[in-house]
């Protein structure tokens, strides 16, 4: 189906076409090729992340240990419980996310869910204060685009940055019981922010 057009100003930060066809999403206006290019972004980031689920999934079942296993599951749980209720957070009510970044904007499900420390540092692993929409290009093409990214932090809350880097230093393990608790928390927090959407 061919979606009907109006002339306008393509809100794309790169693109920025002026007088043009353009389709509305949200509040904002893309041109034909803008939309069709977040379109297909959008799958290819979805066949993505299913196969990495699919590649974490699968390691998974390779550990023996049952405890170690089930902590195992609980950390991919939490994993994409929350990086959906950072997306959908930040999100505005017709689901259009802006990069914390770059500031593109986007559907919320195109875009990843960015960490300023890696998440190899599990203390910060789900600390809201280190999580923000990002898009695919700043997240994995930029690795993170982290100049940026302790910009934006340091705008918004000064010696943010330096806190995290120094709370990053302690090495920390979640017990089950702490991750149990966080993953009913979380899909709480997950259901709670899907209202908007309503």
């Amino acid at each position: 189906m061919i979606p009907r057009t109006k002339q306008g100003d393509c809100s794309d930060i790169v693109c920025g076409a002026k007088n043009t066809a353009v389709v509305k999403v949200g509040k904002e206006l893309f041109c034909v090729k803008c939309r069709q290019k977040q379109k297909a972004n959008k799958q290819i980031s979805q066949s993505q992340k299913k196969a990495f689920s699919r590649k974490i999934y699968k390691a998974a079942n390779t550990i023996q240990n049952s405890e170690e296993k089930e902590r195992a599951y609980l950390i991919m749980d939490l994993d994409d419980v929350v990086s959906k209720y950072v997306r959908i957070k930040n999100a505005n009510a017709e689901g259009i996310a802006t990069c914390f970044t770059c500031e593109k904007t986007g559907d919320w499900t195109t875009f990843d869910c960015g960490h300023y420390i890696s998440r190899s540092f599990m203390k910060l692993r789900w600390d809201l204060r280190n999580l923000n929409p990002q898009c695919v290009n700043c997240n994995r093409h930029l690795d993170g685009n982290l100049d940026a990214y302790a910009e934006a932090i340091n705008s918004a809350n000064p010696k943010l940055v330096e806190n995290l880097i120094e709370e990053s230093r302690a090495p920390h393990k979640w017990t089950r019981q702490d991750l149990k608790e966080m993953l009913i928390d979380y899909r709480h927090k997950l259901n709670m922010a899907k209202l908007k959407f309503k």
